[in-house]
C-alpha cells in the first residue's frame, strides 16, 4: 500500500488554516490529530478501497495448536524399552501388533471452544461422545520409515479427549486418535496462528463449529468463496453469519492488560474458504515520543523517523521529514535505545493510505475552521474534500477499471 506520512498532512493543514508550524503547540497538534481520526473513520468503509481490504485462504474448524506422537512401547523406570528375551523385540501395548501410533492433538483454546453440552443427540448426557467422529481440514502428514508421507485425512476418526472447565461447563482441550500407519515417526508441526497455511483444523461431526476467526486487524468480513475467485469465476460464493464471542486472548504485560479482539464468520459448509475482509480503521492518539519514558504495550506516540526527532516541525534541513504515529508492540524500555522505526520489534507504524491525502487535508482544515466559527470557509473546504474523494473513486472505477468480476457458478 502506498502511504503518506502524517507530517505531510500536518504541514499542509497548517498552511490552509493559518497556523505557524514552527510554533505549533501540543493543543493545536492534538486538535488536528483528532480531526484526522474522525475524517478517516468516516470514509474507511464508504467504498471498497483496495487500501483497506485484505484476503486470507483458510479452512473451517478448530485449529490444532500442537501435535504429540505417543510411543506405545513399554518402558522401564529408566525410560528404556522392555524387550523380549529370545527375539529382542520391543514389547508394545498395541492390539495392532505395533503397527499403530497414538496421536495427541492439542487444540487452540483461545479459539471458540467445543463444549460437551453442544454435541447432538444428548451425547454428553449419554456419555457417548467417544462414539462420535472427527475429520480434518488442511491435514498434517505422517512421515513413514520408508520416506513417504501419508495424510491424516484418510477417514473419519473416533477419539478420546480431555477437558477443561469453561463458562458453560467442560470443553475439549485435547483429543487422541489412533493412526494405523505402520512404522511412523514424527513429522514437524509448527503453529503460526489459526489461518496459517500450515495449520490443520479439526471438525467434530456431531458438534459442527464451522468457524473462521478473522485476523486481529480485521474490521468486517466482506465476502467469501470456495477458492480464490481472482483466478477463476467458477468458485462458489459462500454464505456466512457474522458472530461475536467474548474475547479470551488477553495479553498480559507490566502495567496492564491488552485484549485482542476478533470477529468470527460461521459457514454452512465445510472446507476451504477464500475470504475478503476490511481492516480496522487507524486510530490516532498520543503526543510526542519521549526518550526518557518507558512505554507499555499499546501506547501510541508521534515521531519523525526522517528527522530522528519528535518535533512537529522539521529542523534539520539536510534530512527528510517523515513523521508518523507508532503503536508499541511490547513494553519499550527507557533510555531512548528503541526509538520508533518503520520496521521495529518494539513499534508498528500506523499507516495512512496515500489515496486519502487530499481528502484529509481539506476535511481536517474544514473541521478546524468550523470549530473556530468560520463556517463559510469550512463549507468551501468541505466541498474540496468531497471533490478529492470523488476523484479517487474515478481513479478506481474509470482509470484503473476496478470492477468486481461476476460469479459464473450458476449459468442456467
Amino acid at each position: 500500500m502506498k502511504t503518506v506520512p502524517f507530517s505531510d498532512i500536518l504541514g499542509q493543514v497548517c498552511q490552509l488554516i493559518g497556523l505557524d508550524r514552527p510554533s505549533l503547540n501540543d493543543k493545536s497538534f492534538g486538535t488536528i490529530r483528532d480531526f484526522c481520526g474522525r475524517r478517516i473513520s468516516s470514509i474507511w468503509d464508504r467504498e471498497e478501497w483496495p487500501d483497506s481490504e485484505r484476503r486470507i485462504n483458510t479452512f473451517t474448524g478448530n485449529p490444532i495448536k500442537s501435535i504429540d506422537f505417543i510411543s506405545r512401547v513399554l518402558i522401564t523406570e529408566n525410560s528404556d524399552p522392555i524387550i523380549t528375551e529370545i527375539t529382542n523385540e520391543q514389547i508394545v501395548t498395541d492390539p495392532q501388533g505395533g503397527n499403530s501410533m497414538l496421536i495427541r492433538l492439542n487444540l487452540d483454546i483461545d479459539f471458540q471452544r467445543i463444549y460437551l453440552i453442544d454435541f447432538t443427540d444428548n451425547a454428553y448426557k449419554r456419555d457417548a461422545i467417544e462414539q462420535t467422529y472427527i475429520s480434518f481440514n488442511n491435514p498434517f502428514y505422517i512421515l513413514k520409515d520408508d520416506g513417504t508421507r501419508v495424510p491424516i485425512t484418510d477417514k473419519n476418526y473416533t477419539f478420546n479427549y480431555t477437558t477443561l472447565e469453561g463458562e458453560r461447563g467442560p470443553f475439549i482441550n485435547t483429543i487422541e486418535i489412533l493412526s494405523l500407519v505402520p512404522g511412523t515417526v514424527e513429522y514437524p508441526y509448527t503453529y503460526k496462528g489459526p489461518n496459517s497455511d500450515f495449520t490443520t483444523k479439526v471438525v467434530f461431526n456431531s458438534n459442527l463449529n464451522l468457524l473462521v476467526q478473522l485476523e486481529s486487524d480485521a474490521l468486517q468480513g466482506l465476502e467469501a468463496f470456495s477458492g480464490d475467485h481472482r483466478n477463476s469465476t467458477r468458485f462458489k460464493n459462500e454464505s456466512f453469519l457474522v458472530e461475536d464471542f467474548n474475547d479470551r486472548n488477553d495479553t498480559g504485560f507490566e502495567g496492564g492488560i491488552i485484549q485482542e479482539e476478533y470477529s468470527y464468520l460461521r459457514f454452512l459448509t465445510n472446507g476451504r474458504k477464500h475470504i475478503k475482509y476490511r481492516t480496522t480503521c487507524p486510530r490516532f492518539t498520543g503526543v510526542k515520543y519521549d526518550q526518557y519514558l518507558q512505554y507499555s504495550t499499546g501506547s501510541i506516540v508521534y515521531y519523525d523517523t526522517g528527522q530522528a526527532s519528535s518535533a512537529y516541525n522539521p529542523t534539520q534541513k539536510q534530512l527528510p521529514s517523515r513523521g508518523n504515529f507508532f503503536i508499541a508492540r511490547q513494553t519499550v524500555p527507557v533510555a531512548g535505545a528503541h526509538a520508533p522505526a518503520e520496521d521495529s520489534q518494539f513499534w508498528k507504524m500506523i499507516s495512512i493510505p496515500y489515496r486519502f491525502k487530499d481528502y484529509l487535508i481539506n476535511g481536517i482544515s474544514a473541521d478546524f475552521m468550523r470549530s473556530e466559527g468560520r463556517a463559510e470557509e469550512a463549507n468551501m473546504l468541505d466541498g474540496s474534500a468531497e471533490m478529492a474523494l470523488q476523484q479517487q473513486i474515478d481513479v478506481l472505477m474509470r482509470q484503473q477499471g476496478q470492477v468486481q468480476r461476476m460469479n459464473m457458478v450458476y449459468t442456467y
